[in-house]
């Protein structure tokens, strides 16, 4: 995993496109959203990500920081997520997520951030 792997999935998870980026996660792959149980498996982690992307119109990361992990197998990725809600309004949100791979495929991703100023207030 290097900067330009980390960045190009980021830009895959943009495209709302859920079926893309559960290419990039191991058949046992984790993802886990800030206090949330973490939800297991590709099949999971797709239906997880097609019910989210429901509620929303689009959004977009922006880097703030990214550190790789010595091991070459790791990253932290500092954000700032841009969420258009389904009628047109925007928020942005600060996130930090940990990434854990094998073989390129993410076996443990872990996202931080609160995500409910996305639903306050909107008509989402």
């Amino acid at each position: 995993m290097d900067a330009k792997w980390v960045q190009h999935y980021f830009k895959t998870v943009d495209t709302l496109n859920p079926d893309a980026i559960v290419a990039y996660f191991s058949d046992d792959g984790k993802f886990r959203f800030s206090n949330q149980p973490p939800v297991v498996g590709k099949q999971a982690i797709r239906d997880s990500l097609a019910q989210f992307f429901a509620t929303i119109q689009t959004m977009h990361h922006e880097n703030m920081g990214l550190w790789l992990g010595e091991d070459g197998n790791s990253a932290v990725y500092e954000v700032d997520v841009t969420y258009t809600r389904k009628n047109g309004t925007q928020v942005t949100l600060p996130c930090a997520s940990i990434l854990r791979s094998r073989n390129d495929q993410i076996y443990d991703f872990r996202m931080n951030m609160d995500i409910s100023p996305v639903y306050a207030d909107s008509q989402a």
